[in-house]
Order: C-alpha cells, then structure tokens, then sequence
C-alpha cells in the first residue's frame, strides 16, 4: 500500500478534495493558487522580483544553457512533491508534471525545434533508490519522454560514488560533497541533452552533471524540472 497511487475520485482536485471538472485532478482555483515560478532568472530558473538574469549567472554562469521550472518550491508544491518523492503517491507526480510537461510547450525560451535530443534523469545512487524504492527523476524522464516523443536514457549517467543528503547544507558544502560523485556512461558527442530532476535547489548536482556531459563534448545541456528552491529557502 505504500506505494499505491492514493488516487482519490476521478476529477477530484488533490488539493481541496472538491470535483475539478477537469481531466487534470486539480480544479481551476487551486491552480491559479499555485506558486507559479514568475518572474525567474532566464538562465538557471532562481525565482527573483523582476524579469531578467541572476547576480550568479551574471558572474559566474552555469554550464547548462537554459532551466525551465514551472513552480516555486512552497506551499502547497512541497507537499505535493514530499507526498510524490517519499510516498510513492504517483497521482501527485502526474499532476506537477503535466504542469511541467504545459510549460515546456508554452515557453518561449524552448520551441519545439530546441528540445534535447535525449533526455537524462539526475540519478540516484543504488542505495538511496533501494531505500526510497524508485528514482523519480528516472519516474519524471519516462513521463517526459511519452508526452514529447524525445527519447530517454536512465543509464546515460549513474552516481558512482554514495554522498550524504544535500538538504540543510551550503552552496559551498554542496559543492564539495558532489565533486567526482557522478559517472557518463555512453558518448554524448554533439547532443543537446535534457536533465531532468523534481527540485532544484541552488544547482550544485544540475550543474556538475552539466560540467561532465559538456567536457563530453556536448553541445547544450538544459534542466527540466518540477520545482524551484526560493533562495532565501
């Protein structure tokens, strides 16, 4: 049971637990609610108060060519995300990524003619995904790759080496605790390649995985994901 769907009636909003109406199971007004990640930096997705690029990105830009993360990680996204990522509560995860999979279609910033030509989920090591009992990265690259005929690879990058959880550290711990965790495991030589994770907090793991497949010899890479990391968070 615990990693049973939790689906609740057909149409009925995850949120309000009222009928939505819709094929989507969240009614219109707890959507509009959502914490929309607007305005956000061009480059990296930082959510910010005014359309343009991040200090950071200004000073010191990042390897990936372009982030697109349709929500800011807040209430109620975080317990969504948490219900999804730690309960195996799927129909939470179908319902962030239709929304991811929406504005990937809508965004300027990335027309049909830009999309990757390969997909490739943040992995986990084998530990933690025993533990948890499935990648949603991996879970979120699949669903992706079905809604947008790109093609997926789960095996194009693997976590060799076992580092302790990000959350609670530094830009800087996070730094040094990801350094030489990851591995490339096919050639990606003149590929535009599309990471894909849930959440993406300051862009340490993203942008070490970006590092790799550009020294690779690829020539874009660009993150999707469900949800962006305020910086005061």
């Amino acid at each position: 049971m615990h990693r049973a769907s939790y689906r609740l009636l057909p149409g009925q909003c995850l949120l309000c637990g009222i009928a939505s109406g819709r094929s989507r199971d969240l009614c219109t007004d707890c959507q509009a609610a959502l914490p929309f990640n607007r305005p956000a930096c061009s480059r990296c997705a930082l959510p910010l108060s005014t359309s343009g690029t991040c200090g950071r990105c200004l000073v010191s830009p990042p390897a990936f060519h372009h982030c697109i993360a349709p929500l800011r990680y807040a209430y109620p996204v975080d317990r969504l995300v948490n219900s999804f990522k730690h309960r195996g509560q799927f129909n939470r995860g179908t319902l962030l990524a239709e929304l991811l999979v929406s504005t990937i279609l809508t965004s300027q910033n990335n027309p049909k003619s830009a999309f990757p030509d390969l997909l490739a989920p943040v992995p986990l090591h084998w530990r933690r995904q025993f533990t948890r009992g499935f990648n949603q990265a991996d879970w979120l690259s699949r669903f992706l790759s079905r809604q947008l005929a790109i093609p997926v690879d789960q095996q194009l990058l693997s976590r060799h080496r076992h580092t302790p959880h990000q959350q609670g550290k530094s830009r800087k711990e996070r730094l040094t605790n990801i350094r030489g965790a990851f591995q490339l495991n096919a050639p990606v030589d003149g590929k535009h390649i599309g990471l894909v994770d849930d959440v993406m907090t300051t862009g340490t793991t993203v942008g070490e995985l970006s590092d790799l497949l550009m020294s690779a010899g690829a020539v874009r890479v660009d993150v999707w994901c469900l949800a962006r990391t305020p910086l005061e968070n």
